[in-house]
């Protein structure tokens, strides 16, 4: 699928002339799964920015024991902290299925592009979002909550990948999984199947996660 520079949400604002900039100093790279786009404790080099596939964000202890952190799969940066910060990575970020990045060298990005507020604003959005995302994890949810706000945010997750990633994305058993996913379907909520995916009754399906009594 081909992407333009310009239909990128950071980007929307530049002209034409600082488009071809960006285009000199940047790629937009296939990963296939498994590739490390950056090891904790390596400097920061490049600004990645997800445009397709599913990213998954660890960290290792003193043991050396992988903890999943999150799972980056709508289009969004991954590992600008480092970056701004001018530290080491905190994190590893691996493809977890075949993705598309666009890749940003840092220093050039820096020098041409961070100093024009539209950018500074598409960043602080960026951060916003992640910390929301970060405060609503903290608030419990059953599992039909959020099996049904994923779909409703995020049904293409749904058509393109296997049910075992999008439980380990929502931290549920498989199991589990499969057995509300059934039940939006029985309910007539949703229909899927033989490769579609799709939602039927969209308000129900919001209400599900905005007052869905604790029946996990």
């Amino acid at each position: 699928m081909p992407y333009a520079l310009e239909s990128i949400c950071l980007f929307n604002s530049l002209d034409e002339k600082q488009l071809e900039t960006l285009r000199n100093i940047s790629t937009i790279t296939k990963f296939k799964e498994g590739n490390i786009l950056f090891y904790e404790g390596d400097s920061p080099k490049y600004l990645y920015f997800l445009l397709e596939g599913l990213v998954k964000i660890c960290r290792s202890d003193n043991l050396d024991s992988i903890t999943v952190l999150d799972y980056c799969y709508t289009q969004t940066l991954i590992g600008e902290a480092a970056s701004l910060q001018q530290t080491t990575h905190q994190i590893t970020a691996e493809c977890d299925t075949d993705s598309v990045l666009l890749v940003v060298e840092y220093e050039s990005f820096s020098k041409h592009f961070l100093h024009n507020p539209d950018i500074a604003l598409q960043f602080i959005m960026q951060l916003i979002k992640k910390v929301k995302s970060l405060m609503k994890n903290r608030v419990p949810q059953t599992s039909v909550q959020k099996i049904a706000e994923l779909i409703y945010e995020n049904i293409e997750l749904f058509k393109k990948l296997k049910k075992y990633k999008i439980a380990a994305i929502l931290n549920m058993a498989p199991e589990t999984f499969s057995r509300n996913l059934k039940s939006l379907k029985k309910e007539g909520i949703i229909d899927y199947g033989g490769g579609y995916f799709k939602v039927i009754d969209e308000a129900t399906l919001f209400s599900k996660f905005n007052s869905c009594k604790n029946t996990d």
